[in-house]
């Protein structure tokens, strides 16, 4: 797995953390990487708390141009525990 995939992991556990969320890597294996997403919660503006589904199609966009191993990236939505 490249840097590059690490680092951009990193980047949108960063973006989501302030709302409570987090972003973990699970998995990269034959082009997919899977990630463990668990949204947080913010009262204040309930539309800026990240989809599932536009975390990874942000996080396809931008691997896209740093990293041509990655075909797919899928979302396991985790509950707030």
């Amino acid at each position: 797995m490249s840097e590059a995939v690490q680092q951009v992991v990193e980047q949108f556990n960063e973006i989501v953390k302030p709302d409570g969320g987090q972003v973990r890597l699970c998995e990269f294996d034959g082009g997919v990487l899977r990630v463990s997403y668990r949204p947080g919660v913010n009262e204040e503006c309930a539309e800026c708390v990240m989809e599932p589904e536009a975390l990874g199609a942000m996080m396809h966009d931008m691997l896209k141009g740093l990293s041509d191993d990655v075909l797919r990236v899928e979302v396991e939505t985790e509950k707030e525990s």
